[in-house]
């Protein structure tokens, strides 16, 4: 993500002032201001019977360790080792646009409970909308739709994580959810650039391992389409939705190469074989970003998740076992 210029500055204000069925999605977007509804490796070869049960992580065996990067490396976006994760740090406020109001309480009520449980605090009534699930049977036509009349969802690219012309690849596609996050890059005084562009600010906290600078999500979107998602249930859609929104997941993911099973895997294995709910993989993913400090390096991921899935281990009193898929 490159440094911002007064002109990309001017555009993003400018695109800020200026998303069921289609045409009634657009004017749903409006609750974006209302308030919320809710407040083993496959290889060929046999797997080693040292897997069969699960992975005892007690005592951060050194096989758990392994396997656990290993799934990290095939399911998180690969951004820059020496780049800051990407994540909310403002409460969180989810909207659910294009469902019927119980389920949109249901979905909403059950991303704010992960929420919870990862630490972040949830926005007070009559938040504005940070994270928003969209539900609808033409997802390519709204997406060119809020480019022209709600651009501030889309977001300018220098602010996004993903190219407009990526998106409008996988929505034509028919990707069954297609995702993208807005953020910036912030530091201890709350800006980081001025009126030219330049860098303002600097922190003495600055070291191999933590960066003087963090960078906040501002907005996080999951665009289902609505005739691709028959027989997933309220519960896999909010737990899929979860992930993307709080986490940093990765776009194409071969789950032939990954080991531990993970809810991300609902539109490649089928809402019949994914999990039905977020898994201890899930969790301990979301857990493990979100105990990092803010200006914590991607290369600190492995040990805040291992960490993340010990302490989990710990408050649920089990045998502290990942079961690895059958």
């Amino acid at each position: 993500m490159s440094h911002y210029t007064s002109a990309t500055r001017r555009r993003w204000r400018e695109t800020v002032m200026r998303g069921r069925t289609f045409r009634s999605a657009i004017a749903a977007f409006s609750l974006l201001s209302l308030p919320a509804a809710g407040a083993a490796q496959q290889t060929g070869e046999e797997t080693p019977d040292l897997f069969r049960d699960g992975i005892e992580v007690i005592g951060q065996r050194e096989v758990a360790k392994k396997v656990l990067k290993e799934n990290l490396r095939e399911l998180i976006a690969p951004i820059p080792m020496f780049d800051v994760i990407p994540r909310f740090f403002e409460p969180l406020c989810v909207k659910v646009v294009g469902m019927a109001p119980d389920a949109s309480v249901t979905i909403t009520d059950r991303i704010n409970r992960t929420a919870l449980d990862v630490g972040l605090d949830l926005a007070k009534p009559n938040c504005r909308a940070n994270a928003l699930v969209v539900v609808v049977d033409d997802p390519r036509g709204l997406f060119e739709k809020m480019l022209t009349r709600r651009r501030g969802i889309v977001g300018i690219a220098e602010m996004r994580d993903v190219q407009t012309r990526n998106l409008r690849d996988e929505l034509r596609a028919r990707k069954p959810a297609v995702t993208w996050n807005l953020s910036t890059l912030s530091n201890s005084n709350g800006a980081t650039l001025d009126g030219e562009g330049y860098v303002i600010a600097t922190s003495i906290k600055a070291s191999r391992i933590d960066s003087n600078f963090y960078r906040p999500k501002s907005l996080s979107i999951v665009l289902y389409d609505s005739t691709q998602i028959k027989n997933v249930t309220l519960g896999q859609l909010a737990d899929y939705a979860a992930v993307h929104l709080l986490g940093s997941p990765r776009r194409q993911i071969d789950f032939d190469s990954v080991a531990v099973p993970s809810v991300l895997s609902l539109f490649t294995q089928g809402p019949e074989t994914a999990p039905a709910e977020l898994t201890q993989f899930d969790k301990a993913y979301l857990k493990g970003i979100y105990t990092l400090e803010a200006g914590a390096l991607r290369s600190r991921v492995p040990g805040a998740v291992l960490a993340g899935f010990a302490q989990q281990c710990e408050e649920q009193q089990d045998s502290c076992r990942m079961q690895l898929k059958k």
